[in-house]
């Protein structure tokens, strides 16, 4: 029942025309602003950690704008997943720089496409379908009900989902090494991993990536998928930082989150500053989103 709830909610979200969404989102997060929700304090506590130097206007209009674009893509994500691809492919305005998304297929032995959680990303699912497939790794919700229910909608533009789990690593690996493309979203934070500096300060790192490059000799760029003032996205591939080709796994991590954070500086307000990035920290450090608990240290 549950399930069938949600799909009819999901259904009914997905018909809203895209500005109608998009005003949705704008509405639900001045609210998130205006009454300091959960998602506002974790946004605030991030983006003074990684913009020390704002003036607290400047961080506080930042945060508004941050809860604002977040919101929108919850609202828009439905008819990301639902809609048709002749609806949603009207959605995308401009592509820049695909010329080196192209190159790196010819390279032959694999392209790793890193997406942040940035503008929506999940559109990335709709265009990408104009070149083929990709594979990309997924967090199944927790929700049982729900886990069929988010693979198929995912699939919808035939593209191959798999698990965070050995089986979904496994088969990103074959995928490489048939020439093929995988997605990562490389700002997660993962079960195990390397503490490496994100906008100055430690947050703990997937070191998937280097390896699946060190295996297979795969090629990395960029992506992200930013909203533009009409409502509309623009797609912008960009040349990752080099040291990701390092052999050394500590300097490869280092470039990976150099790298999103040269997308997150296209448009700071678009990045997802409520996701709790530093949730782990080195120990000795302190503990951070501890609203109204008490403080200590990891």
């Amino acid at each position: 029942m549950t399930g069938n709830l949600a799909v009819v909610l999901l259904r009914i979200l997905s018909l809203l025309p895209r500005k109608v969404s998009q005003i949705l989102g704008q509405i639900t997060g001045r609210l998130n602003y205006v009454f300091n929700t959960r998602a506002a304090k974790i946004s605030r506590e991030n983006i003074e950690l990684c913009y020390p130097l704002l003036s607290t206007s400047d961080r506080d209009r930042l945060v508004d704008k941050s809860l604002r674009h977040t919101a929108q893509t919850m609202f828009e994500t439905p008819a990301v997943w639902m809609g048709s691809r002749q609806r949603l492919e009207t959605w995308i305005e401009n592509v820049c720089d695909e010329t080196l998304l192209n190159e790196a297929k010819e390279h032959g032995r694999g392209v790793i496409v890193l997406l942040p959680h940035f503008g929506n990303w999940e559109l990335f699912n709709v265009y990408y379908s104009r070149h083929g497939m990709m594979t990309a790794l997924y967090h199944p919700p927790r929700q049982a009900f729900l886990q069929p229910l988010m693979r198929g909608i995912r699939q919808n533009f035939g593209n191959e989902l798999v698990e965070t789990n050995i089986k979904g690593v496994a088969r990103l690996y074959r995928r490489l090494e048939s020439g093929g493309v995988v997605t990562i979203l490389p700002d997660q934070v993962p079960g195990s991993g390397v503490f490496s500096p994100f906008f100055g300060h430690a947050a703990l790192t997937d070191r998937l990536i280097p390896r699946l490059i060190q295996k297979t000799g795969a090629r990395v760029v960029a992506v992200t998928v930013q909203r533009q003032r009409n409502g509309k996205f623009n797609i912008a591939w960009q040349v990752p930082d080099v040291g990701v080709y390092d052999q050394s796994e500590t300097l490869a991590v280092e470039a990976i989150n150099k790298t999103i954070e040269s997308c997150v500086a296209l448009a700071p307000r678009q990045y997802q500053w409520e996701y709790k990035r530093f949730r782990e920290r080195p120990p000795g450090e302190k503990k951070l989103y501890r609203f109204h608990k008490p403080g200590g240290l990891h």
